[in-house]
This record gives C-alpha cells, sequence and structure tokens, in this order.
C-alpha cells in the first residue's frame, strides 16, 4: 500500500505530538492502528471476494468448455454407430446374398 520509512514515521511521530499533545497521542495512536487495521481486513476480505468471482468465472468457462468436447464426443459416437449399423446391414445382405448362391448351386447339383 504505501511505503513509509522510518523517517517518514519518525516525521509523523513529532508533528503529532506537537498537535494532539503527549495525553492523547497513546489513544489517538491506538485508534489509528485499528483504524489501519480495520482497512487491512477490508483489503484483505475484498481481494479474497474478486479472486473467488474470478475462480468462478475460469470455473465456468472449463465447464462450457467440457460440454462442447462431450457433445462433439456425442456426435462422433453417433456417426460411428451409424456407420456400423449399414457396414452390419451391407454384410448381412451380403451373406445373405451368398446364402442364396450356395442354395442355388446346390440345388442345381442335386437336380443334374
Amino acid at each position: 500500500m504505501f511505503e513509509s520509512g522510518f523517517i517518514e514515521m519518525l516525521v509523523i511521530g513529532i508533528i503529532a505530538l506537537m498537535v494532539v499533545g503527549p495525553e492523547r497521542l497513546p489513544g489517538l495512536a491506538s485508534k489509528v492502528g485499528k483504524m489501519v487495521g480495520k482497512m487491512k481486513a477490508f483489503v484483505a476480505n475484498t481481494r479474497e471476494d474478486i479472486e473467488k468471482e474470478i475462480r468462478a468465472e475460469e470455473m465456468q468457462s472449463m465447464l462450457s468448455k467440457q460440454k462442447e468436447e462431450i457433445s462433439e464426443l456425442r456426435s462422433m459416437m453417433q456417426d460411428s454407430s451409424k456407420e456400423m449399423v449399414s457396414e452390419v446391414n451391407e454384410a448381412s445382405e451380403m451373406l445373405g446374398d451368398s446364402i442364396n448362391e450356395a442354395e442355388a448351386s446346390v440345388s442345381k447339383r442335386s437336380s443334374n
């Protein structure tokens, strides 16, 4: 946040001592310390909330990518299953034709 060295803090302390006085300076220092602590806690909480939102957006992005990949895989599986059914049907037709030819050949031999 703010970078302050020993000299800057010493100057602020001397000015505060002259303005506020030695009687009220410890109470004022305590109040300032509490306020700084609350500010730091507020900044930390805000940063944490922002990081949570960023992570949530990243998760949503990943989820949408995974949904796209799943739909692509689903369509690939459907295409593959259609191709397999087509090939099985072709093989079945070829087998049927072969059986018919074999039966015709057998019946020709038995009639001769």
